[in-house]
């Protein structure tokens, strides 16, 4: 890897404290987009289309749209805008420069990730969605019930939904309705402490010594404690989600802010070039193609090249999609060769 410079060793610093503030702001974001998106379901509807079984019509309702997204939009956006007002010229450069957020191509940035969190989160998708379905009528639960597991469960305290599969993404919505399947089925339950992925073990570990009981005698859960358990798992579901929405999102929001400081400086007369060098963090499991290009040095348009052939303007780059980005810690700094005015 190449020695890193007193500039690059900056910017990482200014990565890092991004992320940290960030972070957490994102993932509230998603939590209240989880929360309004539970309290604009018309539960009477959604309980008549799971009678007639119009599972087209009940995918749009579980589907959170722009307006319901406008929260976590709002938080990425701000986060992209930090990012790219950490770009500034140093001392002994003559004149000015500041992030411009009206740029029309930063513009563009924000309406693209509008559209880009609709697809990616907006809905878990129709396969776990008729899972569900399935599941409750192989149980001869009715409706109402089945509504639940698909929109929460009205908690009588707050008034607000809580639990089932809305917001949650597809696989995670899946395992969803297998810690169900598992708990019901006396031949599957002793599944439920196998395996590292998914573990089905609930959140607060009351109710182990019950699974455990039933295991023992061969008998599947009752309806009641499965409920509990599985809005448990729900609940663990849905955070987990929410904790990797938002260290992806807050990773790629302040490299695209950067990126567009970057080519607004590109852009100026304040610079003659500038280069980039990706910088891979330790993972815990590392993409081989991302380790490879550590320390890997280009200039501005140049892209970085995948071994799949995915090429990338910087780490975290939508070009690359959630197959390059999701769980990924690597950077690019950014190295100015400064006009200086004499």
């Amino acid at each position: 890897m190449a020695r890193p410079t007193r500039l690059t060793r900056q910017q990482q610093r200014q990565i890092r404290e991004l992320i940290a503030k960030h972070d957490p702001l994102i993932q509230a974001a998603f939590l209240e987009v989880v929360r309004n998106a539970h309290g604009a379901v018309d539960f009477a509807e959604l309980v008549r289309l799971v009678e007639i079984g119009d599972w087209n019509r009940i995918e749009q309702i579980m589907r959170l749209n722009q307006a319901l997204l406008f929260p976590l939009q709002e938080a990425v956006r701000v986060t992209i805008v930090a990012g790219g007002m950490t770009v500034t010229l140093p001392r002994g450069i003559q004149g000015s420069f500041g992030f411009d957020g009206n740029h029309v191509r930063a513009q563009q940035i924000f309406a693209e990730t509008g559209a880009r969190l609709v697809t990616e989160i907006g809905s878990p998708g129709p396969e776990p969605i008729r899972a569900t379905i399935l599941q409750a009528q192989r149980e001869r639960v009715g409706a109402e019930t089945t509504a639940r597991r698909l929109a929460g469960t009205l908690n009588p305290r707050t008034g607000v939904r809580e639990g089932g599969i809305l917001g949650l993404d597809g696989p995670r919505a899946q395992r969803s309705v297998r810690v169900r399947e598992i708990l019901s089925d006396p031949d599957q339950i002793a599944d439920y402490f196998r395996g590292k992925e998914p573990r089905y073990t609930s959140t607060d570990r009351r109710y182990d010594a019950q699974v455990r009981k039933a295991i023992a005698k061969g008998r599947a859960l009752d309806k009641a404690t499965i409920e509990k358990i599985a809005k448990a798992h729900d609940a663990r579901l849905l955070k987990a989600r929410g904790k990797a929405i938002a260290e992806n999102e807050a990773f790629t929001a302040q490299a695209e802010g950067r990126r567009e400081a970057y080519t607004q400086l590109f852009e100026s007369d304040k610079v003659e070039s500038i280069d980039k060098l990706w910088q891979h963090n330790s993972a815990k499991d590392a993409r081989p193609d991302h380790k490879a290009l550590d320390g890997k040095r280009v200039s501005f348009n140049e892209a970085f090249e995948m071994d799949d052939g995915t090429r990338m303007q910087y780490a975290h780059d939508p070009a690359g999609g959630i197959k390059h980005s999701g769980g990924c810690r690597c950077t690019t700094t950014y190295i100015p060769q400064y006009r200086r005015l004499t």
